[in-house]
């Protein structure tokens, strides 16, 4: 279980993650079974990224039921760019 890091970007959370997932896949000569590990990886890796991130950015990935990595980290990044001008906008 990972869990983002207080100021942590969605990105840097998301290669972190990644990092993590790809150390969990075993090295095989079988093409078929090395392909499964990998997509098991990638379930894995996309369960993490959403379950450990963190206020709203978490909350709207949940919601928004991804997919796919990349649809996840678009989502992500996309709510906390929205958050970032949200706050600015009250600064003034």
């Amino acid at each position: 279980m990972v869990r983002q890091k207080q100021g942590e970007s969605p990105q840097d959370f998301a290669d972190r993650c990644r990092s993590l997932a790809q150390k969990t896949v075993s090295r095989v000569e079988d093409p078929v079974t090395q392909r499964i590990y990998y997509e098991q990886a990638e379930r894995m890796l996309l369960a993490s990224f959403t379950s450990g991130l963190l206020n709203t950015v978490g909350r709207q990935l949940r919601y928004a039921l991804p997919k796919t990595m990349d649809e996840a980290l678009k989502i992500a990044i996309t709510v906390n760019q929205a958050e970032i001008q949200e706050r600015r906008n009250e600064a003034f």
